[in-house]
């Protein structure tokens, strides 16, 4: 590099930096994207020029773009194509609040996994007394039940210091039998609790069901799914 040649540096946001869900070079070329709309100005280049600044293969850097894409805060649209050496420009954007917002949500769900060692730690013996209780809230389990059938539609959102009935959210993910909520409740020791607690002991519960000697409510993958659209940022 001259000595009077200008270094230029990119800058990447901390909190793309630490994403799971993007690879390094697809983070360095939103971050590359997002550079051109702080200058006020659109990135319209080819893959060729893409390519060679990120010392990338041309199928490489189409590669790159064609997963973003798949985004709904990442933007790419081929203008100008030119026949005789196939070659065309394109018009990149980034829209960075929907990117916060992709970036926000997965934030999110790592701060619940932060509770699971504090739910991990034994609860209190369940009594007679709050398993005869809980028997008979049972009575009026099944009616709820049948109101209201596990989909995407019926789930309610909520925030994580809100307070939730097992009752209400188990009938809501489609636990239909009766034995299952007796299970979780005594578990849990509790049959109202905040929704941070209650993630924390579903998603301490998913872990427990891989164990050999492991009994009681089964929590599957999709029920940890559905759990994640009700939380509320």
């Amino acid at each position: 590099m001259k000595e009077k040649q200008k270094k230029n540096f990119l800058k990447v946001n901390y909190n793309l930096l630490a994403s799971t869900k993007l690879t390094s070079t697809q983070k360095l070329f939103i971050s590359y994207i997002i550079g051109w709309g702080k200058n006020g100005k659109i990135c319209f280049e080819t893959n060729d020029t893409l390519a060679s600044k990120f010392g990338m293969k041309y199928g490489g850097i189409r590669s790159v773009i064609t997963e973003l894409n798949k985004h709904d805060f990442f933007q790419s649209v081929r203008e100008d194509y030119n026949k005789k050496n196939s070659t065309s420009k394109h018009e990149i954007k980034v829209n960075v609040d929907k990117l916060e917002n992709f970036l926000a949500s997965e934030i999110q769900i790592e701060n619940i996994d932060s509770t699971i060692q504090e739910a991990n730690q034994n609860f209190p013996s369940t009594t007679d007394t709050q398993i005869e209780d809980s028997n008979e809230e049972l009575s009026d389990y099944n009616v709820k039940i049948n109101k209201s059938k596990s989909s995407d539609n019926t789930l309610t959102k909520h925030q994580l210091g809100d307070t939730i009935s097992v009752y209400d959210i188990l009938g809501q993910l489609g636990y239909e039998e009766p034995d299952d909520v007796i299970d979780f409740i005594g578990k849990a020791n509790s049959t109202s609790m905040d929704f941070q607690k209650f993630i924390a002991i579903t998603k301490r519960l998913h872990s427990e069901k891989k164990q050999n000697d492991y009994k009681g409510i089964i929590i599957t993958d999709e029920v940890i799914a559905k759990i994640n659209k009700m939380s509320q940022v």
